[in-house]
Protein backbone atom coordinates (compact mmCIF):
# COMPACT_ATOMS: atom_id res chain seq x y z
CA UNK A 1 0.00 0.00 0.00
CA UNK A 2 1.22 3.42 -0.65
CA UNK A 3 0.96 5.90 2.01
CA UNK A 4 2.92 8.60 1.02
CA UNK A 5 3.66 10.86 -1.61
CA UNK A 6 7.45 10.05 -1.95
CA UNK A 7 6.37 6.27 -2.35
CA UNK A 8 3.55 7.06 -4.70
CA UNK A 9 5.98 9.88 -6.75
CA UNK A 10 8.82 7.08 -6.97
CA UNK A 11 6.40 4.45 -8.90
CA UNK A 12 5.25 7.17 -10.96
CA UNK A 13 1.59 7.65 -9.29
CA UNK A 14 -0.95 9.67 -9.91
CA UNK A 15 -3.10 11.50 -6.91
CA UNK A 16 -6.80 11.68 -7.92
CA UNK A 17 -9.16 14.25 -6.37
CA UNK A 18 -12.69 13.78 -6.69
CA UNK A 19 -15.78 16.01 -6.09
CA UNK A 20 -18.97 15.15 -5.29
CA UNK A 21 -20.58 17.38 -8.37
CA UNK A 22 -18.79 15.27 -10.94
CA UNK A 23 -15.65 17.19 -11.20
CA UNK A 24 -12.22 15.13 -11.08
CA UNK A 25 -8.51 16.48 -11.10
CA UNK A 26 -5.41 14.17 -11.81
CA UNK A 27 -2.22 15.86 -10.66
CA UNK A 28 1.26 13.57 -10.63
CA UNK A 29 2.45 12.51 -7.31
CA UNK A 30 6.36 14.13 -7.84
CA UNK A 31 4.89 17.43 -8.19
CA UNK A 32 2.32 17.32 -4.79
CA UNK A 33 5.26 15.94 -2.78
CA UNK A 34 7.59 19.16 -4.25
CA UNK A 35 4.91 21.24 -3.07
CA UNK A 36 3.41 19.78 0.16
CA UNK A 37 5.97 17.27 1.67
CA UNK A 38 7.47 13.64 0.54
CA UNK A 39 5.92 12.40 3.83
CA UNK A 40 2.33 13.45 3.62
CA UNK A 41 -0.35 10.60 2.68
CA UNK A 42 -1.92 11.28 -0.49
CA UNK A 43 -5.44 10.44 0.75
CA UNK A 44 -5.77 13.58 3.61
CA UNK A 45 -4.98 15.83 1.12
CA UNK A 46 -7.30 18.91 0.84
CA UNK A 47 -8.16 19.64 -2.21
CA UNK A 48 -11.13 22.51 -3.08
CA UNK A 49 -13.32 21.97 -6.37
CA UNK A 50 -12.55 24.69 -8.86
CA UNK A 51 -16.45 24.49 -10.05
CA UNK A 52 -18.13 24.04 -6.64
CA UNK A 53 -15.90 25.47 -4.44
CA UNK A 54 -16.35 22.52 -2.25
CA UNK A 55 -13.52 20.32 -0.56
CA UNK A 56 -13.22 17.31 -2.95
CA UNK A 57 -14.88 14.10 -1.46
CA UNK A 58 -12.07 11.67 -2.29
CA UNK A 59 -8.60 11.62 -3.14
CA UNK A 60 -7.19 8.37 -4.83
CA UNK A 61 -3.98 7.09 -5.77
CA UNK A 62 -3.85 5.65 -9.12
CA UNK A 63 -0.87 3.54 -11.53
CA UNK A 64 -0.65 4.99 -14.77
CA UNK A 65 -2.64 2.82 -17.70
CA UNK A 66 -0.56 3.50 -20.58
CA UNK A 67 -3.07 2.70 -22.50
CA UNK A 68 -4.97 5.88 -21.69
CA UNK A 69 -1.86 8.43 -21.60
CA UNK A 70 -2.62 10.93 -24.79
CA UNK A 71 -5.73 11.17 -23.45
CA UNK A 72 -5.56 11.96 -19.90
CA UNK A 73 -5.03 15.51 -18.90
CA UNK A 74 -2.85 15.89 -15.52
CA UNK A 75 -2.80 19.52 -13.90
CA UNK A 76 1.13 20.68 -13.26
CA UNK A 77 1.77 23.51 -11.05
CA UNK A 78 3.70 26.65 -12.05
CA UNK A 79 5.05 29.72 -9.85
CA UNK A 80 4.04 33.13 -10.20
CA UNK A 81 5.48 36.11 -10.08
CA UNK A 82 3.92 37.13 -7.13
CA UNK A 83 5.00 33.61 -5.36
CA UNK A 84 1.83 31.42 -5.73
CA UNK A 85 1.34 28.52 -7.17
CA UNK A 86 -1.33 28.20 -10.69
CA UNK A 87 -2.01 25.05 -11.82
CA UNK A 88 -2.26 24.32 -15.44
CA UNK A 89 -3.56 21.19 -17.77
CA UNK A 90 -1.13 19.50 -19.45
CA UNK A 91 -1.59 16.13 -21.34
CA UNK A 92 -0.01 13.14 -19.73
CA UNK A 93 3.06 11.73 -22.06
CA UNK A 94 5.08 8.70 -21.95
CA UNK A 95 8.13 8.76 -19.48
Amino acid sequence: MIDTLAGAARHGMLVLASCICGNQRHYRAGDLATLVGRGKDPRFLRFRCSHCDRIAAAVTVLEVDVDRIGSLKVWKPLSTPDGTTAWTPERLKRG
